[in-house]
């Protein structure tokens, strides 16, 4: 899936792992360097789909272009909007990979497409594709213990609630 924010092209794909954990981020580091592209991996089961993906590449960008950032690599820059956190290490524990990950989220942020098509058809061949985890409702004690969302928050909201988490992120200071 490939979209434009900001005049910058995002590609967002999902699948499961087919090398461990710890091998995709560092291979995805190196693909990110090769291609000059941002690019994150992120446990989808902590994920709100593709919208809050997409919600939180679209404010990192934004306050990117006001040279406001929670950290000066714009990978874990990403990180933290995703997770609505300002510390890259809650950030991390929120909604990065873990050795016990197998689903995941990829994110790959491109001033160009080439770039970006390029880098995210690397990033495929770490992954058995499946985007439609983007799409699938995560399992909503997963998001509702990593979000913190009260119990009132519905099943159908909670991704509406994720974004407003990330929304609100910046006033957070």
């Amino acid at each position: 899936m490939e979209f434009e924010i900001r005049g910058r092209v995002v590609a967002v794909l999902g699948g499961r792992l087919r090398v461990r954990a710890d091998e995709a981020i560092r291979r995805v580091a190196g693909i990110q360097s090769k291609h000059g592209v941002i690019a994150q991996v992120f446990d989808a089961r902590r994920v709100a789909g593709k919208e809050h993906l997409l919600h939180a590449v679209s404010l990192a960008l934004l306050f990117e272009g006001r040279g406001e950032r929670f950290a000066d690599n714009p990978a874990l820059n990403l990180l933290c909007w995703v997770a609505a956190e300002r510390q890259i290490e809650v950030a991390l524990r929120k909604v990065g990979v873990t050795p016990a990950t197998e689903e995941v989220a990829v994110v790959v942020v491109g001033k160009d497409g080439t770039s970006v098509r390029s880098a995210a058809e690397e990033v495929s061949g770490l992954l058995v594709r499946d985007d439609e985890i983007l799409l699938q409702k995560r399992e909503e004690k997963e998001l509702r213990e990593t979000f913190s969302l009260p119990p009132t928050v519905t099943a159908g909201e909670m991704g509406k609630f994720v974004m407003e988490k990330i929304a609100l992120l910046e006033l957070l200071k």
